[in-house]
């Protein structure tokens, strides 16, 4: 019988070569490379410039002969990435923090009430009492100013100012942008007298504040230290939109150099980063004289220590149960018993005279830099003989008024115009506002002000310098007067006995023997006095 020869193994299949697989993944790559979305438009290809000179054929060669025998030279400035970045970083934070610490961090940091207040504070004063709006001919535009002044309310332009203020103080930037209707805000927002440029009437739909960490520079002039433009980025990037820096107000109060702008997303140094050194200081101090307060004072046990010194366990033993015993229990109310004969029991205890004083003094410190006095900042009033903030509440009051002018007056100046070409379609260059001092008269001083300008009152009036019905509209119009509720214009009965006449209009008669019979020396009331040649 015939034997059946099985057959063979199939022959494994043959792996695909590197070749093939390579091909195929460079078949795959270039299919999901048509399925991506269009380029962004903002994203532009990078080309290199190409060198205006040919270096020939044997260029190569030269570069090798050159090369020959060379080294390495050791010449370089450090300026390299990463190392040089990670040198100028650790330069700067053993240099009290002279670096840009990043906005998740200073978010952080405005958690604590000492980073916090200052920024709050000087917030608060700046936007405190506001602005006042007024025509700067003197023309009667109560009208116009009436209906801006409802705007600024509408829109909330004194809270919006506020909340900038608060992040330039957290962050060292505060943007507001300014959200037109219907319109594209990567194109440039031009503003025209006349209402023929991006902002027309009814065309503003208002402002919004944005942090400064949603913020990042797109295009920016680094070449040319002569153009205005010169490290002022002209359009940012707020999170995926392209947005034109014409449609955003800035806000940096204290400016760094062009060299480290960059580093600071364009603004400036924060106020809690200039302030971080001395609150790290305070809270050294405070914790400091809480750990002294607390343990001021040392119980000191005189006793035999042979047995310890000598290796005595027993003895040694004993000592340290008496003394773990004496801790754990001890109290005001206890009781600590000794050998009168051969041990004594004593409590040393640290002076706490001072600490008071220089707790104070490291607080102090801590309100140098914010330029608030400590009363401001903290409610604590100064102590010491005859010690008193008045002065520095005024210096205070001055240093809120330059700030003002640094930091609001070109944003103020630019609102006030939108609000005006959304208002009324163009810009009355006559409308302007000032600035609402923050110090204010009470008690005895308004008093004695009041009294002092209605006696100048009288005189001018008397001397025929002024109307009464000028001093009645300076009354009228003054808010503080307490007459702010009468009418501008002054009733006829008020204006004929200021000018001498009865309420008829008729003169008054004299004194001095004018009566309604005829005397001696005198006249009949309807015939006119001579008088005396």
């Amino acid at each position: 019988m015939a034997t059946r020869k099985s057959p063979p193994p199939p022959a494994p299949a043959a792996k695909p070569s590197v070749d093939s697989r390579m091909r195929k993944l460079a078949r795959l790559q270039d299919a999901i490379l048509q399925m991506a979305p269009p380029a962004d438009k903002y994203r532009r290809e990078l080309v290199l410039p190409k060198p205006p000179f040919s270096l020939g054929t044997d260029a190569k060669a030269m570069q090798a002969k050159s090369m020959r025998g060379a080294k390495m030279a050791f010449d370089d400035s450090g300026g390299g990435f990463p190392f040089g970045n990670f040198l100028n970083t650790a330069a700067g934070l053993g240099s009290f923090g002279l670096y840009f610490p990043g906005y998740p961090y200073l978010a952080e940091l405005a958690q604590r009430s000492e980073f916090r207040q200052p920024t709050e504070t000087t917030a608060k004063e700046m936007t405190r009492k506001w602005i006042s709006l007024r025509s700067k001919s003197k023309a009667d535009k109560s009208k116009q100013i009436s209906q801006l002044e409802d705007d600024l309310k509408e829109f909330k332009v004194q809270s919006l100012f506020r909340r900038a203020t608060e992040h330039d103080g957290f962050f060292g930037l505060g943007w507001i942008y300014i959200e037109i209707k219907n319109q594209d805000q990567a194109e440039t927002l031009t503003i025209d007298a006349e209402g023929k440029g991006g902002v027309t009437k009814n065309s503003l739909e208002g402002f919004r504040n944005i942090e400064p960490m949603w913020t990042t520079p797109l295009i920016w002039n680094s070449s040319d230290p002569t153009r205005p433009d010169f490290y002022k980025p002209t359009a940012w990037m707020i999170l995926a939109k392209r947005t034109d820096s014409t449609r955003m107000l800035q806000f940096v109060s204290r400016e760094v150099p062009d060299i480290i702008k960059p580093a600071y997303n364009f603004g400036g140094v924060s106020l809690t980063q200039l302030i971080q050194s001395y609150v790290d200081r305070w809270l050294q101090t405070v914790n400091g004289v809480n750990r002294l307060i607390n343990n001021f004072s040392i119980i000191n046990l005189q006793t035999e220590m042979d047995a310890i010194l000598q290796g005595d366990e027993s003895g040694a033993n004993d000592l340290k149960l008496r003394c773990q015993l004496f801790t754990k229990t001890r109290d005001n109310q206890g009781l600590f018993a000794t050998n009168k004969a051969t041990e004594g029991l004593e409590q040393l205890a640290v002076p706490l005279s001072g600490l008071s004083e220089l707790q104070a003094q490291a607080q102090e410190h801590m309100a140098a830099p914010t330029h608030l006095p400590l009363v401001v900042l903290t409610g604590i009033t100064p102590s010491g003989l005859n010690a008193s903030s008045d002065s520095e509440i005024e210096i205070f009051h001055d240093w809120i008024h330059s700030m003002q002018e640094n930091l609001y007056e070109d944003n103020l100046t630019k609102v006030l115009h939108i609000l005006q070409l959304n208002r009324f379609g163009k810009i009355d260059d006559d409308i302007v506002f000032d600035f609402v001092q923050l110090k204010q008269l009470t008690g005895e001083a308004l008093a004695r002000v009041k009294k002092t300008q209605s006696e100048m009152d009288a005189t001018y009036v008397d001397a025929g310098v002024v109307m009464p019905e000028e001093v009645r509209k300076r009354i009228a119009t003054d808010p503080d007067s307490g007459y702010n509720n009468l009418a501008t214009e002054m009733p006829e009965e008020l204006k004929n006995k200021a000018l001498g006449l009865g309420p008829d209009g008729e003169p008054l008669p004299q004194p001095g023997g004018l009566g309604e019979e005829e005397g001696e020396g005198g006249a009949r009331p309807d015939e006119p006095v001579s008088k005396a040649a």
